[in-house]
């Protein structure tokens, strides 16, 4: 076998490991997750402290929202996915298109995870502020709705970084 033929050999090797390891699910979720944690842990832990809520709190919501992602993050990708699939929606739909996949796939999901995260929070710091919790969460789910927009985004671009095969497809 010649080094020509050798080098082919390894880059299908190589190749054909990779395809494989990008079609793992448990893959496909990790990379979700992490998308999930990079985009919304800094996002929200900002605008807890605007509305006001204390340091140990918010470091405790961000630590539930870590856990919270990691259940919640991978059913969001997938309804992407399926609401993407059923509109037809693709990289050359109109921006309105994709963002309604976004909005129709993410908030709904996301409002009842925060909601579960706040509260958590205020068990886990024992400061049981509801006004705020309550104030928070509604600006959460409002600003939620326009998270949704951008973290789809985000979270496409992840998978092509990872090799997965983005919602809003070519």
């Amino acid at each position: 076998m010649s080094l020509e033929d050798k080098i082919k050999f390894l880059k299908e090797k190589w190749l054909e490991t990779t395809v494989k390891f990008a079609d793992n699910n448990f893959y496909k979720y990790s990379v979700d997750v992490v998308s999930g944690w990079v985009y919304y842990t800094p996002t929200y832990a900002l605008q807890e402290a605007i509305v006001g809520k204390d340091l140990d709190t918010i470091v405790k919501t961000r630590a539930l929202g870590l856990l919270a992602h990691a259940i919640a993050m991978r059913p969001m990708g997938l309804l992407r996915n399926y609401v993407a699939n059923k509109w037809n929606v693709t990289k050359k739909s109109p921006l309105k298109d994709k963002i309604k996949v976004n909005l129709v796939a993410i908030t709904p999901i996301q409002s009842i995870v925060y909601a579960g995260m706040i509260s958590g929070g205020m068990v886990w710091s024992g400061k049981y502020d509801l006004k705020s919790s309550i104030y928070a969460w509604c600006v959460g789910v409002g600003l939620g709705a326009l998270h949704a927009i951008p973290y789809g985004f985000v979270q496409d671009a992840a998978r092509n970084i990872f090799g997965i095969k983005p919602a809003i497809k070519k």
